[in-house]
């Protein structure tokens, strides 16, 4: 019986054997499109090659990433998987590469020729078709990209995750083609007769404290000072911790929060400098007004969601899920990452912890974004 999605988790060292096990779980005639997540050590050129061999007739595209959720929930050092049946689903993807040295121009025409593609092959780019973004977490060029691609598909609900590692901030990539890249981003649309929704949910709402970016690198998404001062001790200050203690988990407690064009955005800080600097997974520049965060409780938004996303669309077929690193964190601090972990298993997300999200043509930080596709078919 072939199955419109199929989902698999592997925790195989081996590169070969890992591909085994998922073409195994994952089988059915020529998939449509086949999606993973892998821990960054498989982000090798075996896994690469074993990955091509297992699935030579179709379109595989994936990313590295600062934890996986698959089919038991969240999980780590392993490759998480879904395979897309045709009949049932129609695919394209293109491959953004040189980030570095991306124009507009060039990110357009790419998005354009990826619309084009999906509809010569009979693709509907109307209420049946949504996008995913997939980019390297380390490029810093999500914004340019999220935004090209957001205008040039205009009306297509966009959504997608940056490429992670395990916090080093050392080595994310994409892969497509058989190959694992850097300083690219993948680029795929879908088209489907089955009910979606592409969706964004934050449990960070404004403070009121005031950070006004007052020195600022925009190219390295370096904040040297806030309010005048320098910007380690104004946001510890207002954050109400103490410098020596800024890590990862504290950012995930204490995130910065931007309004733009009348909606809230996460701002979440990467890494605490020695020079008195922050680092933001986000774009940030001199003259914007940042706030602290209020936070409302994670379990509950993320209990919503899904709420929201049964009564919309009913049981879901499979969830695709963007799920920021940070909340991860914050989760394990507080107690409630099994919790997640089963609401995750229970609504059949298939997904990634991420250095980032994208919906539509923004790049956020510090939410949980996807696709939930439901059984019912339009």
């Amino acid at each position: 019986m072939i199955e419109a999605v199929r989902r698999a988790a592997t925790a195989a060292g081996d590169p070969w054997a890992a591909a085994d096990e998922l073409a195994a779980a994952l089988a059915q005639p020529e998939p449509a499109l086949v999606l993973f997540f892998c821990a960054e050590r498989h982000a090798t050129d075996g896994f690469a090659r074993a990955l091509a061999g297992a699935f030579p007739q179709t379109e595989v595209v994936g990313c590295t990433t600062a934890g996986e959720i698959g089919p038991d929930g969240y999980a780590d050092d392993s490759v998480t998987a879904v395979a897309f049946a045709k009949g049932a689903f129609r695919a394209a993807a293109n491959l953004v590469d040189d980030l570095a040295g991306l124009e507009m121009a060039r990110a357009t025409e790419i998005a354009v020729q990826l619309a084009d593609r999906l509809a010569s092959s009979g693709g509907n780019l109307g209420e049946d078709a949504f996008g995913m973004m997939l980019i390297d977490g380390l490029s810093g060029r999500e914004e340019l990209v999220a935004s090209c691609v957001g205008n040039a598909l205009d009306g297509v609900p966009l959504f997608g995750g940056s490429a992670g590692d395990p916090l080093r901030f050392a080595r994310t990539a994409v892969y497509h083609r058989g190959r694992f890249h850097r300083d690219a981003a993948i680029l795929v649309l879908v088209e489907t007769r089955h009910r979606f929704r592409v969706f964004r949910s934050q449990n960070f709402v404004a403070g009121t404290d005031k950070l006004v970016v007052t020195d600022a690198d925009a190219s390295r998404r370096l904040v040297r000072e806030f309010n005048a001062a320098p910007a380690v001790e104004e946001y510890a200050r207002l954050s109400g911790v103490a410098v020596g203690t800024l890590r990862s988990e504290v950012f995930a407690r204490h995130p910065l929060v931007v309004k733009l064009g009348g909606a809230e955005y996460v701002r979440a800080v990467q890494r605490a400098h020695a020079d008195g600097s922050l680092s933001f997974y986000a774009k940030i520049e001199e003259g914007l007004v940042l706030t602290t965060a209020e936070e409302r409780d994670v379990l509950n938004n993320l209990e919503g969601l899904f709420d929201e996303l049964r009564r919309q669309l009913g049981p879901p077929l499979v969830v695709l899920g963007c799920d920021c690193v940070l909340r991860r964190l914050h989760l394990a601090e507080s107690g409630g990452l099994e919790q997640a972990s089963r609401l995750m298993r229970d609504n059949a997300v298939v997904g990634f912890n991420t250095f980032g999200e994208q919906f539509a043509s923004m790049h956020v930080n510090q939410t949980f974004t996807g696709v939930a596709i439901g059984r019912e078919t339009r």
